[in-house]
Parts: structure tokens; sequence; C-alpha cells
């Protein structure tokens, strides 16, 4: 497995978070759409949620195993 440095991975979430702000916001603007294009809405962010997701948890997993050690 590699390993990836703490600030490496911090700055791959926030950048996630960015991006999953920067949809949000989008989608406030343009509103909700129905069918197909809400798909297609969506799915413009979702590696961004799944991208935080994985490097959050990273980070939380890391930072438990280094207070248990």
């Amino acid at each position: 497995m590699i390993k990836v440095n703490y600030k490496i991975q911090f700055v791959l979430f926030v950048v996630c978070l960015f991006f999953i702000g920067l949809g949000i916001f989008e989608t406030l603007n343009e509103g909700l759409k129905t069918g197909a294009e809400l798909f297609w809405q969506f799915s413009h962010f979702v590696p961004f949620i799944m991208g935080a997701v994985i490097f959050g948890a990273n980070l939380y997993s890391d930072r438990i195993k280094k207070f248990r050690s």
C-alpha cells in the first residue's frame, strides 16, 4: 500500500470539498431539474464526494492508529 503524506491528503480533501461546494452552489443557482437532467446535475460532483469521504476516512483512521500506538 502506498503511504501518502498527511499534508497531501489534506490538500486533496480540501480540493474535494471545494468542488463539492461549487457543485452545490451551482445547483442552488439553477434549481433542481427533473428526470435525466437531475442525474447529470448531481453526477458532476459525485466523484468529489467520494474522494472527500475516502480522504477523510484515511486521515481519521491514520490519526486513530497513531493515537492508539
